[in-house]
């Protein structure tokens, strides 16, 4: 188990803060930048830096939307959700076994 845990330290999920945001996505089809940034209690610039590591990553895709005012949007990906499954399962053996 802790191959696995460690390998999930290795992985951009393994971070919490990464984490929280591929959580608040999957239960969204997407969220604006400001919504996500509200939600999680995190500065502009500490939300940008944890999103470009995502989608380096496959795990989000970001993108602009026009309305009346330009807006971002984080989506998560096919991938991020499969990566978001697999942490998940590391996180449910872990606190079984321990």
């Amino acid at each position: 188990m802790l191959e696995k845990l460690a390998e999930l330290s290795k992985s951009p999920l393994g971070n919490p803060t990464r984490l929280a945001i591929a959580l608040y996505l999957l239960s969204r089809n997407r969220a604006t930048f400001s919504s996500l940034r509200e939600a999680l209690n995190l500065t502009a610039g500490n939300l940008e830096f944890h999103l470009k590591a995502l989608e380096e990553a496959g795990i989000v895709r970001t993108y602009y939307g026009f309305g009346r005012r330009p807006r971002k949007f984080v989506e998560l990906t096919d991938e991020g959700v499969k990566e978001l499954g697999e942490a998940l399962r590391i996180l449910r053996e872990a606190v079984r076994n321990d």
